[in-house]
């Protein structure tokens, strides 16, 4: 009687560890869908970075994409088309402000902020001339990277280029003491350097047709005083913004009309 009952015992036994062995490998195989899930989420949050990245488009960038793009296929549509025409909501296209109103209002502007020793305003015969001058006020020496301040002044200065649809073009300048650096070998590198920061700021941030904008370096080649002194080679180191008449697209004679 006893051998058939131990028999019986370990049957039972195997039976019980043959069920918690079931168990155990149906709960890890129930756990593998985790894995997936994971993979999911990971691929799905990759997704939206991406999407997200594509959402926030500089401008200046894809107007470069399409030109290398189109260049590829022989063809140059994009040239002179930048995306949406290079316009935003805030953009007026009826302004017709005067050349003269907008210098009197901008100076009115520069006069009650007491900016006069960082920003002349004057009508030449090119059109409206809006000088920053550059030497510390508005880029550390050396360098054409803008500085708060700067940013400021330019919006304030868009806001008023805006009333006008002439073109616009950003003139570097700086005296005529030697650069040699990695990044500027000459003061032409760094003159221009300068006036295509301000045009990319105008573009990017304040929204002026890039259509309308154009930038040029002139080293120290085109001096308002003949930097004999400290104070005359600041003069020179300046950002001419040019607000340009109708009839005129080419730098030249600077004499003032009115101011």
């Amino acid at each position: 009687m006893a051998q058939p009952a131990k028999v019986a015992a370990r049957a039972a036994e195997s039976k019980f560890r043959n069920r918690q062995e079931e168990q155990q490998l149906e709960t890890a195989g129930m756990m593998r869908w985790l894995l997936t899930y994971a993979d999911m989420i990971t691929l799905m949050l990759a997704l939206f970075i991406i999407l997200f990245a594509m959402s926030t488009v500089s401008r200046v960038k894809v107007q470069q994409f399409a030109k290398l793009v189109s260049g590829g296929f022989n063809n140059t549509w994009s040239v002179n088309q930048p995306p949406n025409g290079g316009t935003n909501g805030s953009q007026s296209f009826n302004a017709s402000t005067s050349i003269p109103q907008i210098a009197q209002q901008l100076a009115r502007y520069v006069q009650q902020n007491h900016l006069q020793k960082q920003v002349q305003v004057q009508v030449t015969a090119r059109g409206l001339v809006v000088t920053l001058l550059s030497d510390k006020s508005f880029f550390n020496s050396g360098s054409a990277e803008l500085r708060p301040g700067t940013q400021k002044i330019l919006d304030v200065v868009a806001t008023f280029l805006k009333k006008n649809r002439n073109q616009i073009r950003v003139e570097g300048n700086t005296d005529n003491v030697p650069i040699d650096t990695a990044l500027y070998p000459t003061n032409w590198e760094l003159s221009t350097a300068r006036a295509v920061g301000v045009v990319r700021y105008f573009v990017e941030n304040d929204s002026i047709l890039p259509t309308r904008l154009s930038a040029a370096g002139y080293g120290e080649f085109h001096p308002r005083t003949p930097n004999a002194t400290s104070g005359q080679r600041q003069e020179n180191r300046r950002v001419d913004i040019v607000l340009l008449n109708g009839a005129s697209d080419s730098g030249g004679d600077e004499s003032v009309v009115s101011q």
